[in-house]
Protein backbone atom coordinates (compact mmCIF):
# COMPACT_ATOMS: atom_id res chain seq x y z
CA UNK A 1 0.00 0.00 0.00
CA UNK A 2 2.85 2.48 0.82
CA UNK A 3 3.20 4.88 -2.35
CA UNK A 4 -0.29 4.12 -3.37
CA UNK A 5 -2.87 5.65 -0.60
CA UNK A 6 -5.48 6.35 -3.63
CA UNK A 7 -6.23 2.18 -3.22
CA UNK A 8 -7.49 3.06 -0.15
CA UNK A 9 -10.21 5.92 -1.04
CA UNK A 10 -12.63 3.46 -2.09
CA UNK A 11 -12.39 1.93 1.67
CA UNK A 12 -12.53 5.45 3.04
CA UNK A 13 -15.73 6.22 0.94
CA UNK A 14 -17.27 3.08 2.06
CA UNK A 15 -16.94 3.98 5.32
CA UNK A 16 -18.41 7.48 4.45
CA UNK A 17 -21.25 5.80 3.30
CA UNK A 18 -21.91 3.72 5.73
CA UNK A 19 -21.58 6.48 8.25
CA UNK A 20 -23.91 8.73 6.39
CA UNK A 21 -26.46 5.58 5.93
CA UNK A 22 -26.02 5.05 9.86
CA UNK A 23 -27.62 8.44 10.55
CA UNK A 24 -30.59 7.07 8.42
CA UNK A 25 -31.50 4.62 10.90
CA UNK A 26 -32.55 7.06 13.50
CA UNK A 27 -36.37 6.32 13.71
CA UNK A 28 -36.96 10.54 13.99
CA UNK A 29 -35.09 10.89 11.09
CA UNK A 30 -36.69 8.38 9.27
CA UNK A 31 -39.95 9.84 10.45
CA UNK A 32 -39.17 13.00 8.19
CA UNK A 33 -38.55 11.12 5.04
CA UNK A 34 -41.94 10.19 4.55
CA UNK A 35 -44.84 11.31 6.88
CA UNK A 36 -46.71 7.84 7.18
CA UNK A 37 -48.35 6.14 9.37
CA UNK A 38 -48.57 2.73 7.51
CA UNK A 39 -45.28 1.21 8.72
CA UNK A 40 -46.01 1.44 12.67
CA UNK A 41 -48.34 -1.64 12.34
CA UNK A 42 -45.06 -3.37 11.03
CA UNK A 43 -43.22 -2.70 13.52
CA UNK A 44 -46.13 -2.81 16.22
CA UNK A 45 -46.85 -6.51 14.78
CA UNK A 46 -43.13 -7.33 15.33
CA UNK A 47 -42.94 -6.13 18.76
CA UNK A 48 -46.07 -7.97 19.41
CA UNK A 49 -44.73 -11.10 18.13
CA UNK A 50 -41.53 -10.77 20.06
CA UNK A 51 -43.45 -10.49 22.89
CA UNK A 52 -45.39 -13.74 22.42
CA UNK A 53 -42.16 -15.51 21.98
CA UNK A 54 -40.95 -14.20 25.43
CA UNK A 55 -44.21 -15.42 27.22
CA UNK A 56 -44.07 -18.49 25.43
CA UNK A 57 -46.74 -20.78 25.13
CA UNK A 58 -50.00 -18.89 26.88
CA UNK A 59 -52.55 -21.11 26.44
CA UNK A 60 -53.33 -22.27 29.98
CA UNK A 61 -56.94 -22.31 30.60
CA UNK A 62 -57.56 -20.31 27.78
CA UNK A 63 -57.48 -21.52 23.63
CA UNK A 64 -54.82 -19.92 21.42
CA UNK A 65 -56.22 -18.00 18.64
CA UNK A 66 -53.72 -16.25 16.12
CA UNK A 67 -55.14 -14.00 12.97
CA UNK A 68 -52.87 -13.49 10.00
CA UNK A 69 -54.71 -11.68 7.62
CA UNK A 70 -54.18 -7.76 5.95
CA UNK A 71 -56.18 -5.03 6.72
CA UNK A 72 -59.45 -6.23 5.92
CA UNK A 73 -58.71 -9.07 9.47
CA UNK A 74 -57.23 -6.33 11.36
CA UNK A 75 -59.83 -3.78 13.14
CA UNK A 76 -61.43 -6.77 15.60
CA UNK A 77 -62.27 -5.02 19.03
CA UNK A 78 -59.93 -6.39 21.85
CA UNK A 79 -62.36 -5.53 24.70
CA UNK A 80 -65.45 -7.09 22.43
CA UNK A 81 -63.52 -10.20 21.85
CA UNK A 82 -62.77 -10.69 25.32
CA UNK A 83 -66.23 -10.34 26.42
CA UNK A 84 -67.88 -12.30 23.97
CA UNK A 85 -65.20 -15.24 23.70
CA UNK A 86 -63.70 -15.62 27.42
CA UNK A 87 -62.52 -18.59 26.75
CA UNK A 88 -60.06 -17.16 23.87
CA UNK A 89 -56.39 -15.68 23.82
CA UNK A 90 -56.65 -13.60 20.55
CA UNK A 91 -53.67 -12.19 18.77
CA UNK A 92 -53.85 -10.45 15.74
CA UNK A 93 -50.93 -10.21 13.39
CA UNK A 94 -52.18 -8.86 10.63
CA UNK A 95 -51.21 -5.56 8.57
CA UNK A 96 -52.14 -3.85 5.52
CA UNK A 97 -51.05 -5.45 2.67
CA UNK A 98 -49.93 -9.04 3.23
CA UNK A 99 -48.43 -12.30 1.78
CA UNK A 100 -48.34 -15.64 2.33
CA UNK A 101 -44.77 -14.99 2.43
CA UNK A 102 -45.05 -12.49 5.39
CA UNK A 103 -47.68 -15.17 7.19
CA UNK A 104 -45.22 -18.11 6.88
CA UNK A 105 -42.51 -15.72 8.67
CA UNK A 106 -44.90 -14.94 11.93
CA UNK A 107 -46.10 -18.59 11.85
CA UNK A 108 -42.39 -20.14 11.53
CA UNK A 109 -40.92 -17.77 14.06
CA UNK A 110 -43.69 -18.94 16.84
CA UNK A 111 -44.04 -22.35 15.80
CA UNK A 112 -40.03 -22.87 15.67
CA UNK A 113 -40.08 -20.91 19.73
CA UNK A 114 -42.77 -23.46 21.17
CA UNK A 115 -45.77 -21.62 20.49
CA UNK A 116 -48.66 -23.85 19.44
CA UNK A 117 -51.80 -21.77 18.65
CA UNK A 118 -55.04 -23.58 19.22
CA UNK A 119 -56.13 -21.92 15.86
CA UNK A 120 -54.76 -20.32 13.17
CA UNK A 121 -56.92 -17.92 11.34
CA UNK A 122 -55.43 -16.91 8.14
CA UNK A 123 -56.52 -14.95 5.09
CA UNK A 124 -56.30 -15.44 1.29
CA UNK A 125 -57.41 -13.09 -1.31
CA UNK A 126 -55.76 -12.93 -5.36
CA UNK A 127 -54.03 -9.83 -4.69
CA UNK A 128 -51.86 -11.46 -2.11
CA UNK A 129 -50.29 -13.74 -4.99
CA UNK A 130 -49.79 -10.67 -7.13
CA UNK A 131 -46.01 -10.86 -8.30
CA UNK A 132 -46.67 -7.07 -9.31
CA UNK A 133 -47.80 -5.38 -5.75
CA UNK A 134 -45.65 -6.20 -2.95
CA UNK A 135 -42.24 -7.39 -1.78
CA UNK A 136 -40.01 -4.72 -3.69
CA UNK A 137 -42.45 -1.72 -2.93
CA UNK A 138 -43.97 -2.88 0.07
CA UNK A 139 -43.11 -2.08 3.72
CA UNK A 140 -43.32 -5.48 4.50
CA UNK A 141 -39.88 -6.16 2.63
CA UNK A 142 -37.97 -4.44 5.98
CA UNK A 143 -40.34 -7.13 8.47
CA UNK A 144 -38.30 -10.36 7.53
CA UNK A 145 -35.12 -11.12 9.68
CA UNK A 146 -32.33 -11.89 7.85
CA UNK A 147 -32.16 -15.63 8.59
CA UNK A 148 -35.19 -16.36 7.37
CA UNK A 149 -34.62 -14.91 3.65
CA UNK A 150 -31.41 -17.06 3.99
CA UNK A 151 -33.52 -19.85 5.16
CA UNK A 152 -35.73 -19.85 2.43
CA UNK A 153 -33.37 -18.13 -0.76
CA UNK A 154 -34.98 -20.80 -3.07
CA UNK A 155 -38.59 -19.74 -2.83
CA UNK A 156 -37.49 -16.06 -2.67
CA UNK A 157 -35.18 -15.89 -5.68
CA UNK A 158 -32.06 -14.31 -5.74
CA UNK A 159 -33.16 -11.14 -7.61
CA UNK A 160 -35.34 -10.99 -3.86
CA UNK A 161 -32.75 -11.58 -1.68
CA UNK A 162 -30.40 -9.65 -3.46
CA UNK A 163 -33.11 -6.66 -3.00
CA UNK A 164 -33.63 -8.11 0.64
CA UNK A 165 -29.75 -7.59 1.55
CA UNK A 166 -29.48 -4.03 0.04
CA UNK A 167 -32.31 -2.19 1.67
CA UNK A 168 -31.14 -3.83 4.93
CA UNK A 169 -27.29 -2.51 4.14
CA UNK A 170 -28.28 0.46 3.22
CA UNK A 171 -31.31 2.40 5.49
CA UNK A 172 -31.35 5.35 2.46
CA UNK A 173 -32.76 2.40 0.13
CA UNK A 174 -35.62 2.83 2.09
CA UNK A 175 -35.77 5.89 3.66
CA UNK A 176 -35.10 8.08 0.81
CA UNK A 177 -32.50 11.21 2.02
CA UNK A 178 -34.50 13.92 -0.41
CA UNK A 179 -33.13 17.09 1.97
CA UNK A 180 -36.26 18.86 0.31
CA UNK A 181 -38.48 17.01 1.52
CA UNK A 182 -37.23 16.11 5.04
CA UNK A 183 -36.94 19.96 5.50
CA UNK A 184 -40.95 20.31 4.41
CA UNK A 185 -41.85 17.57 6.88
CA UNK A 186 -39.73 19.43 9.60
CA UNK A 187 -41.63 22.34 8.95
CA UNK A 188 -44.97 20.75 8.86
CA UNK A 189 -47.23 22.40 11.65
CA UNK A 190 -48.85 19.18 12.24
CA UNK A 191 -45.31 16.97 12.60
CA UNK A 192 -45.66 16.70 16.34
CA UNK A 193 -49.35 15.36 16.06
CA UNK A 194 -47.88 13.08 13.12
CA UNK A 195 -45.26 11.74 15.36
CA UNK A 196 -47.95 11.72 18.51
CA UNK A 197 -50.39 9.44 16.31
CA UNK A 198 -47.01 7.32 15.38
CA UNK A 199 -47.23 6.79 19.04
CA UNK A 200 -49.89 5.97 20.22
CA UNK A 201 -51.10 3.42 17.40
CA UNK A 202 -48.17 1.55 17.99
CA UNK A 203 -48.89 1.23 21.75
CA UNK A 204 -52.33 0.93 21.10
CA UNK A 205 -51.51 -2.10 18.91
CA UNK A 206 -49.50 -3.76 21.28
CA UNK A 207 -51.76 -2.99 24.27
CA UNK A 208 -54.72 -4.58 22.76
CA UNK A 209 -52.96 -7.72 21.37
CA UNK A 210 -52.51 -6.57 17.76
CA UNK A 211 -56.02 -5.54 16.67
CA UNK A 212 -56.30 -2.10 14.98
CA UNK A 213 -56.72 1.75 15.83
CA UNK A 214 -58.88 2.22 12.56
CA UNK A 215 -58.56 5.96 11.81
CA UNK A 216 -62.30 5.81 11.06
CA UNK A 217 -63.29 3.22 13.84
CA UNK A 218 -67.04 3.14 13.47
CA UNK A 219 -67.29 5.36 10.00
CA UNK A 220 -70.03 3.92 7.81
CA UNK A 221 -70.07 5.24 4.41
CA UNK A 222 -73.31 5.50 3.07
CA UNK A 223 -73.25 6.92 -0.27
CA UNK A 224 -73.99 4.65 -3.14
CA UNK A 225 -71.64 6.31 -5.50
CA UNK A 226 -68.57 6.53 -3.24
CA UNK A 227 -68.77 3.27 -2.92
CA UNK A 228 -68.99 2.31 -6.45
CA UNK A 229 -66.45 4.79 -6.69
CA UNK A 230 -63.37 3.25 -4.02
CA UNK A 231 -64.79 -0.10 -5.30
CA UNK A 232 -62.86 1.02 -9.11
CA UNK A 233 -60.42 2.87 -7.70
CA UNK A 234 -59.24 0.07 -5.30
CA UNK A 235 -59.88 -2.71 -8.35
CA UNK A 236 -57.66 -0.63 -10.30
CA UNK A 237 -55.05 -0.43 -7.52
CA UNK A 238 -54.88 -3.80 -6.53
CA UNK A 239 -55.42 -5.56 -10.09
CA UNK A 240 -53.02 -3.33 -12.34
CA UNK A 241 -50.50 -5.22 -14.01
CA UNK A 242 -51.37 -8.41 -12.09
CA UNK A 243 -49.13 -11.54 -12.67
CA UNK A 244 -49.20 -14.76 -10.91
CA UNK A 245 -46.52 -14.76 -7.99
CA UNK A 246 -45.17 -18.66 -8.07
CA UNK A 247 -43.14 -17.60 -4.75
CA UNK A 248 -46.41 -16.76 -2.80
CA UNK A 249 -48.25 -20.14 -4.02
CA UNK A 250 -44.69 -21.62 -2.65
CA UNK A 251 -45.26 -19.66 0.20
CA UNK A 252 -48.85 -20.81 1.06
CA UNK A 253 -48.51 -24.42 0.50
CA UNK A 254 -45.33 -24.59 2.92
CA UNK A 255 -47.99 -22.88 5.48
CA UNK A 256 -50.78 -26.12 4.49
CA UNK A 257 -47.83 -28.27 5.13
CA UNK A 258 -46.56 -27.26 8.05
CA UNK A 259 -50.11 -27.13 9.82
CA UNK A 260 -50.73 -30.55 8.62
CA UNK A 261 -47.25 -32.31 9.25
CA UNK A 262 -47.88 -31.09 12.97
CA UNK A 263 -52.08 -30.95 13.09
CA UNK A 264 -52.41 -27.64 13.98
CA UNK A 265 -56.31 -26.37 13.80
CA UNK A 266 -56.45 -23.48 10.77
CA UNK A 267 -59.39 -21.70 9.07
CA UNK A 268 -58.48 -19.76 6.02
CA UNK A 269 -61.19 -17.61 4.69
CA UNK A 270 -61.54 -15.54 1.60
CA UNK A 271 -63.34 -11.92 3.45
CA UNK A 272 -65.44 -9.95 1.19
CA UNK A 273 -65.91 -6.31 0.72
CA UNK A 274 -68.91 -4.46 -0.23
CA UNK A 275 -71.32 -5.58 -3.17
CA UNK A 276 -70.12 -2.47 -5.29
CA UNK A 277 -66.39 -4.11 -5.54
CA UNK A 278 -67.89 -8.32 -4.94
CA UNK A 279 -69.21 -7.47 -8.59
CA UNK A 280 -66.30 -5.81 -10.03
CA UNK A 281 -63.91 -8.24 -8.71
CA UNK A 282 -65.45 -11.27 -9.85
CA UNK A 283 -65.69 -10.14 -13.49
CA UNK A 284 -62.38 -10.56 -12.99
CA UNK A 285 -60.94 -13.67 -14.88
CA UNK A 286 -57.80 -13.45 -12.85
CA UNK A 287 -59.81 -13.98 -9.71
CA UNK A 288 -61.62 -17.32 -11.10
CA UNK A 289 -58.49 -18.51 -12.47
CA UNK A 290 -56.99 -18.26 -8.80
CA UNK A 291 -59.86 -19.19 -6.71
CA UNK A 292 -59.83 -22.54 -8.36
CA UNK A 293 -55.89 -23.21 -8.14
CA UNK A 294 -56.29 -21.89 -4.41
CA UNK A 295 -59.32 -24.20 -4.05
CA UNK A 296 -57.14 -27.10 -5.95
CA UNK A 297 -53.86 -26.39 -3.53
CA UNK A 298 -55.50 -26.33 -0.46
CA UNK A 299 -57.22 -29.62 -0.92
CA UNK A 300 -54.65 -31.33 -1.08
CA UNK A 301 -53.56 -30.58 2.06
CA UNK A 302 -57.72 -31.39 3.50
CA UNK A 303 -57.87 -27.84 3.65
CA UNK A 304 -61.63 -26.13 2.65
CA UNK A 305 -60.98 -22.37 2.13
CA UNK A 306 -63.89 -20.35 4.25
CA UNK A 307 -66.08 -17.66 1.50
CA UNK A 308 -67.73 -15.67 3.06
CA UNK A 309 -70.07 -14.49 0.01
CA UNK A 310 -71.24 -17.96 0.62
CA UNK A 311 -71.17 -18.02 4.55
CA UNK A 312 -75.13 -17.95 5.55
CA UNK A 313 -73.77 -17.74 9.33
CA UNK A 314 -72.23 -14.22 8.12
CA UNK A 315 -73.68 -11.07 7.54
CA UNK A 316 -72.99 -7.55 6.78
CA UNK A 317 -74.17 -4.45 5.23
CA UNK A 318 -72.21 -1.35 6.69
CA UNK A 319 -69.10 -0.20 4.90
CA UNK A 320 -65.89 1.78 5.20
CA UNK A 321 -65.44 2.15 1.88
CA UNK A 322 -65.49 -0.07 -1.16
CA UNK A 323 -62.18 -2.29 -0.64
CA UNK A 324 -63.27 -2.88 3.23
CA UNK A 325 -66.22 -3.68 5.75
CA UNK A 326 -67.13 -1.40 8.67
CA UNK A 327 -66.04 -2.10 12.45
CA UNK A 328 -69.69 -3.69 13.30
CA UNK A 329 -69.38 -6.53 10.27
CA UNK A 330 -66.45 -7.50 12.94
CA UNK A 331 -68.63 -8.93 15.43
CA UNK A 332 -70.76 -11.69 12.36
CA UNK A 333 -67.32 -12.37 11.04
CA UNK A 334 -65.41 -13.65 14.51
CA UNK A 335 -69.18 -15.46 15.08
CA UNK A 336 -68.86 -16.93 11.49
CA UNK A 337 -64.95 -18.02 12.09
CA UNK A 338 -65.95 -19.60 15.50
CA UNK A 339 -69.33 -21.31 13.88
CA UNK A 340 -67.21 -23.03 11.30
CA UNK A 341 -64.26 -23.98 14.14
CA UNK A 342 -67.29 -25.60 15.90
CA UNK A 343 -68.24 -27.30 13.21
CA UNK A 344 -65.04 -28.64 12.24
CA UNK A 345 -62.46 -29.53 15.41
CA UNK A 346 -65.49 -29.69 18.07
CA UNK A 347 -68.87 -30.61 16.29
CA UNK A 348 -69.68 -32.29 20.05
CA UNK A 349 -70.38 -28.93 21.21
CA UNK A 350 -72.68 -27.88 18.65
Amino acid sequence: MKGKPYLLYPLFLLIFLFFVDSFFRIPYIQFLTKLDLTAVNYSAKKALLDSLIEKGNLKKDKKLMIILGSSRLLYFDAKDLKEFYPDWEIYNLSSAVTTPAYYDYQLTRLLDSGVVPDLILMETDPNQFNHNSVFKISNLTYSFDLFYVLKNMDLFGKDNVSFFLGRKLFAVGTYKPYIDQMWKNYRNPELAGFLSMNQTTFDFIVKNNGHGLSPIDNYVEKDANVLELTSHRTLDWLFASYHPSEMQYGFYEKILSRLQSEKIKSIIIWPTSSPNFEKLVHKEKLVKTWEERIDLLSSKYDQKIMKLKDEPSYSCNAFADGGHVAKECYHSLMRAVLMEYFRRYEAHRL
